[in-house]
C-alpha cells in the first residue's frame, strides 16, 4: 500500500480513502461509524480534505466535531474538544465502544485526545492522525493537552489556534502512543497523516514493516509552514518518552528542549536563543 503514500483522491485531501477503502476490504466493518475531529468546513461538499467523505458518501454515519462549524444535517457539532472532555462527548452522542473509524486533525494536541479516547475504552478498529513532519523521526515531541492537569480546564493564558510549525505531535511521539494500547502503523499518507489498525484484526500472514520504512523515502525535519516566532507554543512542548516514564511535565519539557536545542531545527530558529 506504501505507493498510495503520496497519491490525492477526490474527497480526502491525499490518500486517505484509497487505505479506508482496502482496509475495511480486509478487517471488514461492525458498525460503518466514524468519528471526525477538526473537521474544518460548514459541510461535506465545502470541505476539501475530510477524510470521512467517501465514508458518509458510501453510507456511513458518524459523528463530526469541529471548533467553528456545526450542521445538524451530518451531525456536525461546534465544540472545543480536549483530553479532558472527548470521552464525554462520545458517550453524550452514544459513538459505539468498537467505533470503525477515528480521524483526528486539531493542529494541537492529537495525542492526547487519542490517548484519553482509548484510556476511557474505546477500542476503534482504525484511527488516523496528522503528524508534524517538521521534526525528525527520532523525536518524540509532542504539544501538551493543560487540559491533563490541574482544574482539567484549559487555562485562560493558553488559547488553542494555528500554530505555524510547532503544531501536533511527531510521528513516533503517535506512534509510541498508539503501540502502547495495541495498534500497528499500516501507512503513512505524505505529510498529513498517520494510518493506525487495532492489532487483533492484523492476520499473522499481514508482515509489518517498521516505523522507519514508512519514512525512508521522506525526509523528516525540513521546514513545513512558519517557523515559531513566540515562546507560548515552545513552552508547551515535551518529550513524550520522557513523559512515560516520569509522569511529569517539567521533566518531560525540559527534555525536550534539550532535544530541540541538539536537533537545530528550521522550525525553531527564531527562537534559538530560548532553547
Amino acid at each position: 500500500m506504501h505507493p498510495w503514500t503520496q497519491m490525492k483522491r477526490p474527497f480526502s485531501g491525499g490518500s486517505q480513502e484509497l487505505y479506508l477503502d482496502r482496509i475495511f476490504s480486509v478487517i471488514g466493518t461492525t458498525n460503518k461509524f466514524f468519528v471526525e475531529f477538526g473537521f474544518d468546513a460548514p459541510s461535506y461538499e465545502t470541505a476539501a480534505q475530510a477524510n470521512t467523505g467517501k465514508l458518509h458518501h458510501d453510507g456511513w454515519r458518524g459523528l463530526l466535531l469541529d471548533g467553528d462549524h456545526e450542521n445538524n444535517g451530518i451531525n456536525l457539532q461546534k465544540k472545543y474538544i480536549s483530553a479532558n472532555n472527548i470521552a464525554k462527548i462520545l458517550s453524550e452522542n452514544h459513538v459505539p465502544i468498537e467505533v470503525d473509524y477515528i480521524s483526528c486533525d486539531l493542529d494541537s494536541h492529537d495525542l492526547w485526545v487519542l490517548r484519553a479516547i482509548l484510556e476511557a475504552g474505546y477500542r476503534p478498529r482504525v484511527m488516523t492522525s496528522e503528524y508534524n513532519v517538521n521534526y525528525p523521526l527520532s523525536a518524540a515531541l509532542t504539544l501538551w493537552d493543560p487540559t491533563t492537569s490541574g482544574t482539567g480546564s484549559l487555562p485562560k493564558d493558553v488559547s488553542i489556534k494555528w500554530l505555524g510549525c510547532g503544531f501536533g505531535a511527531s510521528a513516533k511521539a503517535l506512534w509510541m502512543m498508539a503501540k502502547s494500547f495495541g495498534y500497528e502503523l499500516v501507512g503513512r499518507v505524505a505529510y498529513l497523516d498517520l494510518i493506525f489498525v487495532r492489532a487483533d484484526l492484523i492476520e499473522d500472514w499481514m508482515l509489518l514493516p517498521d516505523l522507519e520504512w514508512f519514512f525512508r523515502d521522506e525526509k523528516l525535519g525540513r521546514l513545513f509552514y512558519s517557523p515559531l516566532k513566540t515562546n507560548d507554543t515552545l513552552a508547551r512542548i515535551i518529550d513524550y518518552e520522557t513523559y512515560v516514564k516520569t509522569k511529569n511535565f517539567d521533566l518531560s519539557h525540559a527534555a525536550a528542549r534539550k532535544i530541540l536545542k541538539g536537533l537545530d531545527l528550521e522550525c525553531f530558529y527564531p527562537l534559538r536563543r530560548e532553547l
